[in-house]
């Protein structure tokens, strides 16, 4: 299949995804949990202009947010703070954009979470999956032939919980973290000494300061792949670049609370001297390599990486090690409910380099690349019918527990 061809039905995939996820009443409205508090400075900013958050409690909640949300009053000032950083919803404004144009068009209430509001912001999410795509097929594709690039990529997008975090689940950070991390790599793989290329340094400053204004915790991936780099230039100019772009989120901070960097999680935290690692590796609660086997292939492939990617081994593994006791220390460890672990679909980006390694090692001996295809497809047809089954409610949200797995292992739903 043309390389084109590809991403349109990809795209299509994904489209016709998270049309049955929302005509099937599956999946409820995009914007939900913690998409809502992701989300919710867009009508906060542009329908109410009240970077506060009060006016937006006053209209959708009575006053109060929910407890299910991640905004809570700060004890001193009793303002509003929200756990959930700004970057997401700076992305999904062109998209907010064209929905408040539409609802005005169609006289519908313009609250910011009328229908067209709610689908802007879930295609967002699926479009910025898609883009990621897009920036990692532009990274590959320097280093691999390619058939080894597309069925890398299609592996990804089906044998893992991308799918999901692009249709179901769409508006949750993940999507817009895994295409970020995808921009930031391509770019930092094409970087340059040369000054002549001074601005791609700007560009890579902006994609990190988006990564930490999507997910703090995203602060490791440039601070590992920058300085892998080891370029003085690149460093500085990244540094005073991210900077200047995460200001809005201390000015925010400092407005509601009086400080500049605050925690509204209250007691609930990290507990860094008990990490779960096992229970987000390896088990059926929520493992990442349980719930994703092909993710054993990507971690396997950093052994090949070819001469052109070994620059990236080291703050790779620096990273992916880093990463998984960050989120194996999160006081709630499985991350709540969702397909897989979520916490990992941030970094995919960096597994495709291993991943893509390992396919391109199988294709050179027939007989590999042979057992590899029938395993992958296999494991992306599994993934696939698992993130179904999740959907319908056969499998559980959270605390599986093995009974539980075996019960509802290839179990229809229909």
């Amino acid at each position: 299949m043309p390389r084109a061809h590809w991403m349109w039905l990809a795209a299509a995939m994904g489209l016709a995804g998270y049309v049955y996820a929302y005509t099937s009443g599956r999946a409820g409205t995009p914007i939900r949990s913690d998409a809502f508090s992701y989300y919710v400075y867009l009508p906060a900013w542009f329908l109410h202009h009240d970077p506060s958050l009060a006016a937006v409690a006053d209209d959708c909640c009575g006053g109060e947010f929910p407890a299910w949300t991640a905004i809570v009053r700060w004890p001193v000032t009793h303002h509003w703070v929200n756990a959930h950083p700004i970057g997401e919803a700076i992305l999904i404004a062109p998209f907010f954009a064209v929905a408040h144009a539409l609802t005005r068009w169609t006289n519908l209430t313009p609250d910011g979470f009328t229908p067209y509001y709610q689908h802007a912001a879930g295609l967002a999410g699926l479009f910025y999956v898609l883009a990621g795509l897009w920036f990692l097929r532009r990274l590959l594709a320097r280093h691999f032939p390619p058939a080894v690039v597309d069925a890398s990529l299609a592996a990804l997008f089906l044998g893992t919980s991308l799918l999901h975090y692009g249709t179901f689940d769409s508006v949750w950070s993940h999507a817009f973290s895994f295409a970020l991390c995808a921009a930031l790599l391509e770019r930092l793989d094409a970087w340059h000494p040369d000054p002549s290329t001074a601005r791609d340094d700007v560009v890579i400053g902006v994609l990190a300061a988006l990564m930490i204004l999507v997910r703090h915790t995203n602060l490791l991936v440039p601070l590992f792949f920058v300085a892998a780099v080891r370029s003085r230039r690149l460093a500085l100019t990244t540094l005073a670049v991210a900077a200047a772009g995460v200001l809005p989120q201390l000015w925010l901070y400092h407005r509601a609370t009086g400080h500049w960097l605050v925690s509204s999680y209250g007691s609930l935290g990290f507990t860094f001297a008990s990490p779960h690692l096992w229970g987000v590796l390896g088990s059926v609660k929520k493992g990442a390599f349980f719930w994703a086997p092909l993710l054993l292939v990507a971690a396997a492939g950093f052994a090949w990486l070819p001469a052109s990617l070994r620059r990236w081994r080291a703050p790779a593994v620096a990273l992916l090690a880093a990463h998984t006791y960050i989120v194996a220390s999160w006081w709630d460890w499985q991350f709540g409910a969702s397909y897989g672990h979520r916490g990992f679909v941030d970094v995919y980006p960096i597994l495709a380099l291993g991943l893509a390694s390992a396919f391109a090692r199988a294709a050179a001996v027939p007989w590999r690349r042979a057992a590899l295809t029938a395993v992958v497809v296999a494991l992306c047809a599994l993934s696939v019918f698992q993130m179904l089954q999740y959907w319908h409610g056969v499998m559980p949200m959270a605390d599986t527990t093995w009974p539980q797995y075996r019960a509802a292992f290839l179990r229809g739903w229909w």
